[in-house]
């Protein structure tokens, strides 16, 4: 009876397999040539957030080195920007409160659109952050400068 059962479980595999073959069903292939890989950036976050291309519009992916103490100056963008910060401890104040937010490796943020900000390499480190932009206009830039605020002096 068992020897029954695996014949008909075998049959059943082979003509499953072979109509797979027979309508030309894809099977993964290993790469070829020279392909080299390097992740930007991995972090993670408890938010939930949600993103949609445009037609007409550029998704931006880009990495970025801060020197120490330096700043990205008071700015917005055009979509949703997802950040993920690969090294160093990056710091970012939001011109509504002017409190600092702070991200070490592994961390990913988002800044909305709306979002008026200031990102800061506070430590005597390199920051390294990997940035997708979404939304930005075909040929425009995914930055938009902004002015300092009233209530924040961090520039």
């Amino acid at each position: 009876m068992v020897v029954r059962k695996r014949t008909k479980w075998v049959i059943g595999a082979s003509i499953i397999a072979a109509s797979l073959t027979l309508a030309g069903v894809a099977v993964a292939t290993a790469p070829t040539g020279s392909i080299v890989s390097t992740v930007i950036g991995a972090g993670s976050t408890d938010a939930t957030y949600g993103f949609k291309a445009r037609p007409g519009t550029n998704t931006v992916v880009a990495s970025f080195t801060f020197g120490p103490n330096s700043s990205t100056g008071w700015h917005t963008h055009p979509g949703r920007t997802l950040v993920t910060v690969k090294s160093g401890t990056f710091t970012v104040y939001h011109a509504e409160d002017c409190a600092p937010l702070v991200y070490e490796p592994g961390d990913a943020f988002v800044e909305l659109p709306t979002s008026v900000h200031v990102g800061r390499n506070e430590t005597t480190s390199p920051v390294e952050l990997g940035v997708v932009f979404f939304k930005v206009p075909v040929g425009g830039n995914p930055r938009i400068d902004q002015p300092q605020p009233e209530n924040c002096d961090i520039t």
